[in-house]
């Protein structure tokens, strides 16, 4: 798949491309449900190369956060990175696919994603030994 790369158990997903909404989103859940089917354990989506598409409220949040669930499932946590100014400060969508049983976050920066998903290794392996 163009733009996504695997290392390990985790996989990055950085696609460049002008889009409409629905098309970033269908792009995004190919390669969301492709890193499930390779049985990786994370996923760093990047939309800041996807362009032409509007954000219109909770509704578009609402289309990825049920992406996310549809695609991802339980075992596959997905961190997304998009621009700054597209981030919902109450992180609703966030919210709504947590919601439906995926872990996820989304931050304004690749290295803030990263050590999103550092932590959250690392959580599982303190409760592992426990």
């Amino acid at each position: 798949m163009e733009h996504f790369e695997h290392v390990g158990l985790r996989g990055f997903y950085r696609p460049v491309a002008r889009v409409t909404l629905d098309r970033g989103i269908e792009m995004i859940g190919t390669a969301v449900r492709s890193a499930r089917e390779m049985g990786l354990t994370d996923l760093m989506v990047n939309v800041t190369g996807l362009t032409g598409y509007t954000i219109d409220g909770v509704f578009s949040r609402y289309a990825y956060a049920t992406m996310l669930a549809q695609n991802a499932g339980s075992k596959l946590r997905v961190v997304s990175v998009f621009p700054s100014e597209i981030i919902d400060p109450t992180k609703i969508g966030v919210l709504m696919a947590q919601n439906r049983g995926v872990e996820t976050n989304v931050f304004a920066s690749e290295a803030e994603a990263l050590t999103w998903l550092d932590a959250r290794i690392a959580a599982g392996r303190i409760r592992a030994t426990r």
